[in-house]
């Protein structure tokens, strides 16, 4: 007993030493890519959360309800029955696709737009999300981001290019070109439809080989057009003002502004009124970032009493924010092991009853960060776990927060097993 008492203290020893070695690196390298800034915003975080911790102040952290939820260990192959017995209890039903979806789009009338994981350059359409689709258009590149007008063009973004298509999917046109041939469009995060017109923010991590300090190549830019994409103008105010990319632009339809965050370095967060008009004052007095609300957020969900926003520190903790009206909002810090993971994406489920928001919680650097997909049926007041995953298996949402989206699509990865799957997840 003791010799195993022993060696138990010291592998703690080793993976406490390992945690502080990692620690040191990232400050080390977070100084030298520019985010010195978002550095010393983590330490003022870290303490946040272990003062709420410590002293039970509850308000401020995301406490998840006491329920069942599903370990998918990447030893394992997936077991569908185990799922879907656990999700039974949250009254869930899953089922897996036969088409391998990664991304999807879902139009005005219920049909579905995407790409699969065997098949990323083609565009595929189908009835639904459990209909055989049929092949549409072939891309040179993957297809990163699907976007629908409410005029029904369709926007396919791979990386370096923006294309259109006018006619459902036949033929497409190139009418975009971003700055940088690596960099692209965040499916879901990237591309909205204002009342103004469309609006697009470039989103890459590509180095700037010229430069020793501060390497990474400013990508954040922003376009919008109001001829339903025929021509695209370009704004540099994030770029001229040190941000990396853009996370987020997204439309709010309950304060009727739009949504940008510009990621990494900076992280800052701003409701923008007027699309065509975006200069410099717009920007500064459109900010709402704070230490409290977090800043360059990575997540957005909207339902009829709420909108959702979550943020993506990889050192810090990360928060969920849910901003009812213009005086009433509270910001929640995620409570272990999710609390070193960042919220890289939310969706909105519509069932019978209401809404139900989900959002994705990634791992992000560290090995004991855990990944999860977690849910919320009541405006995001209270949370539960659904879906718990280790480092090697990754479940994406494919979805887009378009059209009624009654199920969520779930694409599967295993990198350890090589095991590649897509779920769709409804409620009963």
């Amino acid at each position: 007993m003791k010799a195993a008492a022993d060696i138990d203290k010291s592998v703690k020893k080793r993976l406490w030493a390992t945690k502080r070695l990692f620690s040191s690196l990232f400050v080390l390298y977070a100084l030298q890519a520019g985010k010195s800034r978002e550095t010393m915003y983590s330490i003022v975080l870290e303490s946040r959360y272990w003062w709420c911790y410590v002293f039970r102040i509850r308000s401020r952290l995301v406490e998840f309800k006491p329920t069942p939820f599903w370990r998918c260990c990447s030893e394992y192959p997936l077991k569908l029955a185990d799922l879907a017995a656990t999700l039974r209890l949250h009254n869930f039903s899953v089922v897996e696709s036969a088409t391998k979806w990664f991304i999807i789009t879902e139009s005005a009338d219920g049909m579905i737009f995407g790409a699969t994981q065997d098949r990323p350059n083609m565009l595929q359409r189908a009835d639904n999300v459990s209909s055989t689709p049929t092949k549409l258009f072939e891309f040179k590149q993957p297809i990163l981001c699907i976007f629908i007008s409410s005029s029904n063009r369709i926007f396919v973004a791979t990386k370096g290019m923006v294309y259109l298509s006018k006619n459902g999917g036949s033929h497409f046109d190139p009418v975009l070109q971003l700055s940088d041939g690596n960099s692209t469009v965040w499916h879901n995060h990237g591309i909205d439809e204002t009342p103004r017109g469309l609006v697009i923010g470039e989103y890459g991590n590509i180095i700037d080989t010229s430069r020793r300090w501060n390497f990474w190549k400013s990508v954040a830019y922003l376009y919008w057009s109001h001829d339903d994409g025929e021509n695209w103008h370009r704004v540099d105010y994030l770029v001229r003002n040190g941000a990396k990319h853009v996370h987020l632009v997204k439309y709010s339809r309950r304060f009727a502004r739009l949504l940008v965050t510009d990621g990494d370095k900076r992280k800052r967060s701003y409701w923008v009124s007027l699309i065509d008009q975006m200069k410099p004052r717009d920007f500064k007095e459109a900010r709402f970032d704070s230490f409290a609300w977090g800043g360059g957020h990575s997540a957005f969900a909207e339902t009829e009493n709420a909108t959702l926003l979550g943020t993506d520190y990889r050192i810090a903790p990360n928060s969920i924010i849910c901003v009812r009206s213009s005086e009433d909002s509270t910001a929640r810090m995620l409570s272990r092991p999710y609390r070193h993971s960042p919220v890289l994406n939310m969706l909105c489920m519509k069932y019978r009853a209401g809404t139900i928001t989900f959002a994705y919680l990634e791992g992000g650097l560290c090995g004991w960060c855990q990944n999860a997909l977690i849910y919320s049926d009541d405006d995001g007041d209270s949370w539960y776990r659904l879906i718990e995953f280790d480092e090697y298996v990754q479940f994406y949402i494919a979805n887009a927060q378009q059209g009624t989206n009654r199920s969520l699509v779930l694409s599967f990865k295993n990198t350890k097993l090589g095991e590649n799957r897509t779920f769709i997840v409804s409620a009963i």
